[in-house]
């Protein structure tokens, strides 16, 4: 089982991505405020709608309500952000789903994006670490703790690039087009426009810390 969570922010070419990151999995789709009026308009389930819906007009909501098999209205002021309560709700629902795709959560307000960067670093979100992969057309995100990690290349993307969400050390990359001896980072980094050699895979160790792995292209 994976969950599909569609945000309200930018989704160019939304429903190629979910088809190419679904195909031959059960998937039980989300869409936060806006981004379940989008799953409606590209025929696409909408299993769970969840958000205030601010972003709606009252003829769209009637329509989301009368589509969506769950609905539930949040009030606009919470502690909580919409997408946050989706990944709650989702995942209480289905504690071992294999992996939560999350799109339209890139490109638009930068405090969203960022917020969607470091969910995971919340203590509640942090069991979902490996599983959580942030999606647009030109990004594919993914987070790894510590340990050894093999990297293989996604046909349609170009770069590879790390980012750091807390101190890491010992950060070693071996067999990418530019290697890194073993390294300490005692602050946040990020190491951009590497590659993959031909289609063979990338290997990253370190021994402590949370990193980004970004597959991206032009």
């Amino acid at each position: 089982m994976k969950i599909v969570i569609l945000a309200g922010g930018p989704a160019e070419n939304f429903e190629e991505l979910i088809a190419e990151h679904t195909e031959g999995t059960d998937t039980f789709f989300v869409g936060v405020d806006r981004g379940a009026y989008c799953l409606m308009q590209a025929g696409l389930p909408v299993h769970l709608a969840i958000g205030d819906f601010d972003s709606l007009t009252a003829q769209e909501f009637l329509e989301v309500q009368a589509y969506a098999e769950d609905l539930q209205q949040s009030p606009a002021e919470k502690d909580d952000t919409d997408l946050e309560l989706a990944v709650l709700t989702a995942t209480e629902r289905f504690p071992n789903a294999s992996e939560i795709l999350i799109l339209g959560g890139l490109g638009g307000r930068f405090d969203h994006g960022i917020q969607i960067f470091y969910l995971v670093l919340q203590a509640r979100f942090s069991k979902l670490l490996s599983k959580i992969t942030l999606l647009d057309a030109q990004n594919v995100i993914k987070f790894v703790g510590a340990g050894h990690h093999v990297l293989t290349k996604l046909p349609e993307m170009t770069y590879l690039a790390f980012a750091s969400l807390t101190p890491v050390i010992g950060f070693s990359i071996k067999a990418a087009k530019y290697e890194l001896q073993k390294t300490d980072f005692p602050l946040n980094f990020s190491l951009s426009s590497n590659e993959f050699v031909a289609e063979n895979p990338v290997t990253i160790d370190f021994e402590t810390g949370i990193v980004a792995v970004i597959q991206s292209r032009d």
